[in-house]
């Protein structure tokens, strides 16, 4: 057999192999101290079942896992979901830390505030330098008179360099 029709027949081979499909992620979402897994599954006909450190969760049957007040303590670990019988698994490690008053703020939106807070520290420091440039001494320097005769012996040793 001729090696041009050999590459072309381990080409074909290759090609016709069968593919997996890209592994499903989880999508987790945290808003103040709930917290909602959804399962890669699609959802059909079958429920899907829920473990949490190879514990079956009974009250929940969905796609979606809801966590309410979630406890970092308590509600972390191993999560796993599945469809019905299937041995087809999806295996998750949740760790979050979650607060009630909690606000998620853009990171656009947090470097606008520093350029913004930059800004006009800038703008003040060149007020105030300005200001105080300008600004003369209003009052006239002290002179002081000659040392009286009792304060001179005080004064005496000041002058004095010692060796």
């Amino acid at each position: 057999m001729p090696s041009g029709k050999l590459w072309h027949i381990l080409g074909l081979c290759l090609l016709s192999g069968d593919v997996p499909p890209p592994l499903k992620r989880f999508k987790v979402s945290i808003s103040g101290t709930r917290v909602e897994v959804t399962c890669p599954e699609d959802p059909d006909s079958e429920q899907i079942k829920w473990e949490r450190n190879g514990v079956q969760l009974t009250d929940q049957q969905e796609e979606h896992l809801l966590l309410d007040n979630f406890s970092e303590m308590e509600h972390s670990g191993h999560y796993t979901c599945y469809r019905g019988n299937s041995n087809n698994r999806n295996y998750l490690y949740l760790k979050a830390r979650v607060c009630e008053n909690c606000m998620e703020v853009d990171v656009m939106a947090v470097a606008g505030i520093i350029v913004a807070d930059i800004c006009v520290t800038l703008g003040l420091l060149l007020l105030v330098y300005y200001w105080s440039k300008n600004r003369k001494a209003k009052a006239k320097p002290m002179t002081r008179g000659p040392i009286r005769k009792g304060q001179r012996e005080l004064y005496a040793g000041l002058n004095q360099r010692g060796v």
